[in-house]
């Protein structure tokens, strides 16, 4: 029988985001600082750095996508606006993973030396939601590009106007409710 892990993922991955938002990179070093796990461990675990920062990377939007999809598919006055809403409640609900999802870009997590496996992984782990939200533009009749501007740009624009520097406030959500009732709403009715 293999011994027990003795650290949790989210507080290595919560570590990875605080120092690339601080530092703008990430040492195992760093991180064994940080957390108070062995290098030893983190090898272990995780491979490599690169290793590292693509499964803090896979988790963080493993753990927005859940909340995503559920999201978009509640029926509601407004189409998707649950979904557009899913940002800001996100970053409030999980900080930590919030940074990773709002402040770093794919590029930062990934490199050349990303191990091939997880690379592959990185490529497809939008496909889902793209998928859901091409479906969702099917069954509303809503051109793509408002869709994603409704669902995605405007929520996580909205956010990056206050993190990684202050918490996102709950009275974001009026606001991103508003433009997305102002460019999705007129698009759904005429429709």
């Amino acid at each position: 029988m293999g011994r027990r892990s003795t650290f949790s993922d989210d507080d290595v991955f919560a570590a990875v985001g605080r120092m690339l938002v601080r530092d703008g990179e990430v040492r195992m070093q760093s991180v064994v600082e940080q957390t108070g796990v062995s290098v030893g461990s983190l090898y272990h675990r995780f491979g490599s750095r690169e290793g590292l920062l693509a499964r803090a990377w896979l988790d963080t939007l493993a753990a927005f996508h859940a909340r995503f999809l559920a999201a978009l598919d509640q029926p509601g006055e407004v189409p998707g606006l649950a979904a557009a809403l899913e940002t800001p409640r996100f970053c409030r609900d999980e900080p930590d993973k919030a940074l990773i999802l709002v402040c770093c870009r794919r590029s930062e997590l990934m490199s050349d030396d990303t191990p091939e496996a997880l690379q592959a992984e990185l490529a497809t782990v939008n496909d889902r939601v793209m998928a859901a939200i091409e479906a969702f533009c099917r069954r509303t009749g809503l051109p793509l590009e408002i869709a994603r501007l409704g669902l995605i740009g405007f929520p996580l624009g909205a956010v990056k106007l206050y993190m990684p520097g202050a918490p996102v406030p709950e009275a974001l959500d009026e606001e991103i409710e508003r433009a997305y009732r102002a460019v999705v709403l007129p698009r759904l009715v005429s429709s």
